[in-house]
């Protein structure tokens, strides 16, 4: 499904441009200014209780595990929140990293993995319940669910909501170092034009994603995202290689360090991280290409084999708190979906944001493309495995 067939997600980017435009004037309701990686909104953590946990926000204490395992992508949650949690429900949380999609997916195909909590993007929602993959949640025990905006919910990958609620969403690009580009590139070129790229060499990177990264190559090359032709697919292969030796590498997992460091000056990279970047390095920006970039929404889930599946719900209920969906999202820089959270967020955020080029418009929106799977997909590991193996 492209962006443009969906237009009540039109109206949230319409939202988002409004209430940047009230921070910006000081609006009310808006959380004092903290530095990043801080929230302002979040209470500070309770001290623990000396027999068993007490804040209303902890379910029922005695269906709580001791330990929760969080399988999550890297710098995507302030983890103050774990520190927060185990102060208020007894719950130590214990956190995991993958770097794609496909790596969380095989990890869990693979069985007996032990984790508790999954944040899958929407197509590997689709994929994970196709194979059975995932436990239905058990909505009684989420009522802050409805704090979510009912435009994000009902997606096409988990129609019911059954399996996932939303976690954050943004959007895929490129981020550039204005010292080194001091007019802003438009373009896929920027870094899959070998003579661009090149220039560079050594200081760019692409995410370690063989959707993200292939599906590039075939938007700059005038193809969806999502097309699985052979001989596209062939020549998104040798663009990839054709670029592959000027990158530094492929890099989801600490591009954000490798950005603000100025370690790399161009990067293929998500928004919110781009601007985690910028936080650190006002030089750093973003970009959505004019051929079209990703929108993505990534979910939290509960694998069908979870050992404390109970303890996830009250978590993800936790998450979906409008202080800590506010604290969450002024750390991560991503879009939050949940609109009780979103008054609470500092003005910073929107500010940075804005300056940083990662809020959308409606130009932008209409350039917007979902990543999908079906039975044809599998040719994207095909020429996955062909780049990474020279």
């Amino acid at each position: 499904m492209k962006l443009s067939d969906r237009s009540p997600l039109r109206l949230l980017i319409l939202s988002l441009l409004l209430l940047s435009i009230l921070a910006g004037c000081g609006a009310s309701g808006t959380a004092p200014a903290a530095p990043s990686g801080e929230s302002a909104a979040a209470p500070a953590p309770a001290a623990p209780a000396a027999d068993a946990p007490t804040s209303e926000r902890c379910g029922d204490p005695s269906k709580l595990s001791d330990v929760l395992r969080f399988f999550n992508w890297a710098d995507y949650i302030d983890e103050e929140i774990f520190a927060q949690f185990e102060a208020e429900c007894g719950v130590k949380v214990t956190q995991d990293i993958y770097a794609s999609n496909e790596d969380l997916i095989a990890k869990l195909q693979a069985g007996n993995a032990g984790y508790d909590l999954v944040i899958p993007s929407d197509y590997a929602v689709q994929i994970l319940i196709n194979a059975s993959l995932l436990r239905p949640l058990e909505m009684a025990n989420i009522p802050n669910a409805a704090n979510i905006d009912p435009n994000l919910m009902g997606m096409y990958y988990d129609p019911e909501n059954t399996y996932s609620v939303p976690y954050q969403w943004g959007t895929t690009g490129i981020a550039y170092n204005t010292t080194v580009y001091p007019e802003a590139p438009d373009s896929w070129a920027a870094i899959f034009d070998p003579a661009q790229v090149c220039e560079q060499k050594g200081f760019a990177s692409m995410l370690d994603d063989e959707r993200e990264s292939i599906g590039a190559a075939l938007k700059f090359l005038g193809y969806s995202y999502n097309d699985t032709d052979a001989d596209h697919q062939a020549q998104a292969r040798d663009l990839l290689l054709a670029q592959k030796e000027c990158l530094a590498g492929y890099n989801s997992e600490n591009y954000i360090q490798s950005l603000s460091s100025e370690e790399v000056m161009i990067a293929h990279a998500w928004s919110g991280g781009t601007a985690q970047a910028r936080s650190e390095n006002e030089n750093v920006k973003f970009f959505i290409p004019k051929e079209g970039g990703t929108i993505f929404m990534d979910n939290m889930s509960i694998p069908v084999d979870a050992p404390n599946a109970y303890t996830a719900e009250i978590f993800i209920n936790y998450l979906l708190d409008p202080q800590i969906g506010a604290q969450l999202s002024n750390y991560t820089y991503y879009f939050t979906p949940n609109l009780a959270a979103q008054a609470l967020l500092d003005p910073d955020y929107y500010a940075l944001l804005e300056s940083g080029g990662m809020l959308v418009d409606e130009a932008v929106l209409a350039r917007l493309e979902w990543i999908k799977r079906d039975d044809q997909s599998i040719v994207f590991s095909d020429t996955w495995t062909a780049v990474k193996a020279r």
